[in-house]
């Protein structure tokens, strides 16, 4: 199987707050809305990539999405490949360090590289990594 090169043009995150139907009633508090961080990975090429990240804490978003831009600054330009940008942003992270928001940013980074790579090969992401599709059981 041949799978298109694809370039890096631009890394966009979102970060939005959805409201939610039933409010989730804790011990520690009572949540109304949840954050989400909408991620996109634009290829010279047209293919884009879609990935979101769910932080738990609306906070957290302010530094998140910062890193998320750093890193797609970082990459631009360069071939998508998902291991190696995982690693670049791993690397990258090595005076902040590798743990908590630092890796749930790579982490985001990591799902939309996957992402726009089974995008580009017209396959599911499922098939992409090997497995196979299927009925989802609860």
């Amino acid at each position: 199987m041949t799978f298109p090169k694809l370039t890096l043009k631009s890394l966009n995150a979102r970060p939005l707050m959805l409201p939610l139907k039933r409010p989730v009633v804790a011990r520690i508090a009572t949540i109304e809305s949840w954050p989400v961080i909408l991620i996109d990975l634009e290829t010279e090429e047209g293919v884009c990539g879609r990935a979101y990240l769910e932080p738990y804490i609306p906070k957290s978003m302010n530094y998140l999405v910062p890193a998320l831009h750093d890193m797609g600054k970082m990459l631009k330009g360069q071939q998508v490949a998902p291991v190696e940008f995982f690693q670049a942003a791993q690397n990258s992270l090595h005076f902040v360090g590798y743990e908590g928001l630092s890796m749930i940013a790579a982490s985001g980074l990591d799902m939309v590289a996957w992402d726009c790579s089974a995008r580009a090969a017209n396959l599911p992401l499922c098939s992409l990594l090997g497995g196979s599709v299927g009925p989802v059981v609860s």
